[in-house]
């Protein structure tokens, strides 16, 4: 008797460890998912996240692991974690996922009935799976909404909805189509009107070049300028710039070629600043590769690199460089914490060195992607060397060069020189597990 008392005390001690340990993540497939989600008439909920991704540890380490969020969603969902950038690869592009993490409820067809980006509904997880299953039963989920839309650009009302369920749904690329579409039909308050201004201002998060929205921005910017207090005037001044940044990063996530068109345009017309290293060759070049015209994109990769390497000799560089790492470790010593000693190395290898050897080794991996002949293949190596040159040793030089002996088939030295490569990166590379993975994948091939 006492060895049974025993056993059913240990049995219900272990449940009570499983059960704490929050939300059961399955170890199946998508597919396989799917079909478990049909059967029990249950919703899957994905976790799609990539290991780089800091936001998604946080979620990982906290509301995943509360006793009562893992009660909650075990009983109601049939949970995953997808890697976005490797086994989840293709469940992520079904659904169109490009930031991290993005949490995605889909019912037994696939269909996805509610979804968020972010860590923000780490904050009431159960109130979050509440919303996905009254979304799976309601006139008016995502799925549904999503089906609707094409034929409702007229229906004022209904894309209001759109627009602010999709808020809700966390679904930003749909909130700005939604919004576009709103603004095309409604008869709310007037293009000029301050109620519009402000409109605009509150949803500036969701606003892109080339809509509606930077349209009725552009047409009555000087109108607005006269309408506004000054908290809305700092805002307006603010407001062009803004768009312009955020289109080039979703320009670039989606690597959409007419969104970066209007980039360069907008860039000529209103002379707006761009992130360090980019400028109107940078964008062309996005353009090209998205429009998968990769010819003008090696050609103007060529002159690009060609016109970075012949903008300074090495010497200037280098005068310049001590210039600037002098004025940097005044007062700095080595071993006082991580993030002081990555900056020191970073200006004591040389400020512009390090900037063009950035700029070069962005556009050299794409011309790796397209290398067609032992021309092109003499260009990226004579672009390494010159890099060598600026910097010897510079780990992502290593890594690139790697990423080139592979390609020719020197699997052993690119299976080296790219553990040299992760070896040598801080910890500050973001994603320093994808160098890691590739080299996983080098060492399975030689094998």
């Amino acid at each position: 008797m006492r060895k049974i008392s025993t056993f059913i005390a240990l049995f219900l001690f272990t449940a009570n460890v499983l059960f704490s340990q929050g939300i059961d993540f399955k170890h199946i497939s998508f597919n396989d998912a799917l079909v478990q989600a049909k059967a029990s008439d249950k919703l899957i909920f994905i976790d799609f996240y990539t290991e780089w991704c800091g936001p998604c540890k946080k979620l990982a380490a906290g509301p995943f692991k509360e006793e009562k969020n893992g009660a909650f969603f075990n009983k109601n969902f049939i949970s995953l974690k997808l890697d976005a950038e490797k086994e989840g690869m293709e469940a992520a592009k079904r659904y169109g996922v490009i930031a991290f993490p993005t949490l995605i409820f889909v019912n037994g067809d696939g269909e996805i009935v509610h979804q968020s980006v972010g860590v923000e509904k780490g904050s009431d997880m159960i109130g979050f799976g509440n919303e996905a299953l009254n979304a799976s039963t309601s006139k008016y989920s995502w799925a549904k909404l999503q089906e609707m839309f094409p034929n409702k650009q007229n229906d004022e009302s209904f894309l209001k909805l759109y627009y602010k369920k999709m808020e809700d749904f966390g679904a930003d690329t749909d909130v700005s189509i939604g919004i576009d579409a709103w603004l095309k039909a409604q008869t709310e308050f007037k293009e000029t009107s301050s109620e519009m201004m402000e409109f605009l201002l509150n949803k500036q998060s969701q606003i892109f070049l080339g809509t509606k929205a930077e349209e009725i921005f552009n047409k009555n910017y000087d109108h607005f300028i006269i309408l506004a207090n000054d908290r809305q005037k700092v805002a307006l001044e603010r407001f062009r710039q803004a768009v312009f940044l955020r289109t080039i990063a979703n320009a670039r996530k989606s690597q959409n070629p007419e969104m970066m068109r209007v980039v360069m345009e907008r860039f000529q017309a209103y002379n707006l600043k761009s992130k360090s290293g980019d400028n109107l060759d940078t964008y062309k070049m996005d353009y090209y590769r998205f429009s998968k015209d990769y010819g003008s994109f090696k050609r103007l990769a060529e002159k690009y690199v060609d016109s970075l390497m012949n903008l300074k000799s090495l010497k200037d560089i280098k005068t310049e460089d001590e210039k600037s790492y002098k004025r940097y470790s005044k007062n700095k010593v080595e071993g006082q914490d991580k993030a002081t000693d990555v900056m020191l190395q970073f200006y004591k290898e040389g400020m512009i060195a390090n900037d063009l050897v950035e700029s070069i080794e962005e556009a050299a991996h794409h011309y790796l992607d397209y290398l067609e002949n032992k021309k092109e293949t003499k260009n990226l190596e004579k672009w390494i060397n010159y890099c060598y040159k600026l910097i010897p040793g510079k780990f992502s030089v290593d890594n690139l060069k790697a990423d080139l002996l592979y390609r020719q088939g020197k699997i052993k030295e690119a299976i080296a020189l790219k553990a040299i490569a992760v070896d040598k990166m801080p910890f500050t590379v973001k994603k320093k597990v994808n160098y890691q993975h590739e080299l996983e994948v080098m060492k399975q091939k030689k094998q």
